[in-house]
């Protein structure tokens, strides 16, 4: 997708989130009514939340998001596979799958094209799937083998963090996945996208969704509809 088509309706290509542990219901409730106000694509949550969420957004156009293994990737694959299916039993609309970061950056490529597979099994075409690879933890090489992991397995986007580790995503990391990608699977920053500025260069490279807090992604979309006025 071009670029200047992500521009013209950014808020489309945006989603927003409440994933920390501090977030309450309060804040929930504030996220579904920036959403719906914003006209972002989807609100993403932890998964405890996931049915509230579904319930604020009743009657909108905005997807419920939720997260499978998040934040650390930890969890065993089993436990993953649980929870991708009770988060589609409790109606996620998307979902997120932290990959098995420690797994990757030890090299053990096999062991998390199998996890991430035994997902998709679960997760099929019911729902968009991103595998997250937490690019502030992985070398340039480790990027790569994190994506044709992700791609081997069958997982249809690759996004690149869960704004947990505190290191933010660049347009560096971005053009390592793009590349190695190569048009293979649909792209998403999220972790530290901050401004227009920053959109428009990672748009260039081929990114299509950005996760991005509200305040971010309202600013960004009002400066985008500057632009293209």
């Amino acid at each position: 997708m071009p670029e200047q088509d992500v521009l013209a309706d950014l808020a489309a290509h945006i989603d927003i989130s409440c994933v920390q542990a501090r977030h309450n219901r309060a804040d929930l409730e504030e996220l579904a009514q920036r959403a719906i106000a914003g006209g972002f694509v989807s609100a993403h949550v932890l998964p405890n939340w996931l049915p509230v969420m579904r319930e604020l957004l009743d009657g909108s156009t905005v997807l419920a998001g939720s997260p499978v293994g998040f934040p650390s990737g930890g969890a065993t694959t089993a436990t993953k596979v649980a929870e991708a299916r009770e988060l589609l039993d409790l109606g996620a609309q998307e979902l997120d799958v932290v990959v098995a970061i420690g797994r990757l950056r030890s090299g053990e490529t096999d062991y998390v094209t199998r996890e991430l597979a035994a997902v998709v099994e679960v997760v099929g075409d019911r729902v968009p799937l991103r595998a997250i690879l937490e690019v502030g933890y992985l070398d340039n090489d480790q990027l790569r083998a994190g994506v044709d992991a992700a791609i081997a397995a069958g997982v249809p986007w690759i996004k690149t963090g869960t704004g947990w580790s505190g290191i933010s995503t660049t347009v560096d990391h971005i053009r390592v996945i793009a590349d190695q990608a190569a048009g293979r699977a649909a792209l998403k920053a999220a972790g530290g996208v901050r401004d227009l500025a920053t959109v428009r260069e990672m748009a260039r490279l081929g990114v299509t969704r950005f996760g991005m807090n509200a305040d971010a992604a309202v600013a960004a979309v009002a400066a985008a509809s500057r632009s293209e006025a």
